[in-house]
């Protein structure tokens, strides 16, 4: 029979166990607090980049900035003619980005429409740089001759050998789609897909989205909603933003600030646990004034 374990033993045990939970904890627990902090501070930022774009906004057709967020909020939702959150999609790059990513992923139809809509765009620079660099033309359709398309620039050549007017032949009677699609991954062409690209606004694309399906405009609308309803307040204190419209003889603009002051900061020292086990120390994030992010300095 197994010797039982003496009452000592089992207290040392026990004591190892506490003092290894306790180790962790002093590691973990502080990392976790400072992680939440730092993703606080980057939101908080975020929130308060939204609220200048959305600014410029209303300032665009009221003549004047506003200090009151439900004011903007208000302008934003209750626009009946759409064009405000248009708008306010079109500036905000990171909201433009995700809707139109989640549309794609969610919609074979919306996915369709943005891989035909940069199609056509790459090969319209395409077709322009190659009247410049018939090198180019001739690269491109040897990739292509190993794809479904070999047949028709057998035809093509019938008429012309001349690689540019193959190229140009092509595209005027194929989808670009469908002659970009099977060499978008060729490792030699895509650095130069890349490099010669036009940089299409992501809010062009969702707006295009946004334009053909009410279905997806009103999943955008929504987006934008939430995003005004998500803005309002600093994440770390849960406090409403200070928003000031600064008039002088000059110039006039709007500046928004962090809420967090120096009673936050004090409320902060006086919680044992997050002060002193998770050693959260806390600042204001910054503002925006005359269109300048402070953290960006």
């Amino acid at each position: 029979m197994a010797r039982a374990k003496s009452k000592g033993s089992i207290l040392l045990e026990i004591i190892i166990v506490v003092l290894l939970v306790a180790l962790f904890a002093t590691i973990l627990y502080p990392k976790r607090v400072w992680e939440r902090e730092d993703k606080n501070t980057a939101v908080c930022r975020d929130n308060m980049d939204r609220i200048f774009k959305a600014e410029l906004i209303y300032q665009k057709y009221h003549n004047n900035y506003t200090d009151t967020l439900a004011n903007i909020i208000s302008f934003i939702k209750n626009d009946t003619t759409k064009q405000v959150v248009r708008e306010y999609f079109l500036a905000d790059s990171a909201l433009a980005e995700s809707m139109t990513n989640f549309l794609t992923k969610t919609d074979g139809v919306a996915e369709k429409i943005i891989n035909n809509l940069l199609a056509d765009t790459l090969m319209y620079t395409i077709i322009e740089a190659i009247n410049y660099d018939s090198n180019l033309a001739t690269v491109i359709l040897q990739r292509l001759d190993k794809t479904p398309l070999k047949n028709e620039i057998t035809t093509q050549r019938v008429a012309d050998s001349s690689d540019v007017y193959v190229l140009n032949q092509i595209n005027n009677r194929i989808n670009a789609f469908d002659i970009y699609h099977p060499i978008k991954d060729d490792d030699s062409l895509k650095l130069v897909f890349q490099r010669i690209m036009p940089e299409i606004p992501v809010g062009s694309l969702l707006d295009t989205l946004y334009s053909l399906n009410n279905a997806w405009a009103q999943k955008i609308d929504s987006a934008v909603f939430s995003t005004m309803d998500r803005i309002q307040f600093c994440p770390t204190v849960n406090k409403p933003y200070d928003i000031s419209v600064i008039d002088t003889s000059v110039i006039k603009y709007v500046e928004i600030s962090c809420p967090i002051d120096s009673s936050d900061i004090e409320n902060v020292k006086g919680d044992f646990v997050l002060y002193r086990l998770g050693h959260l120390r806390i600042a204001n994030h910054g503002k925006i004034e005359t269109g300048e992010r402070s953290w960006a300095k």
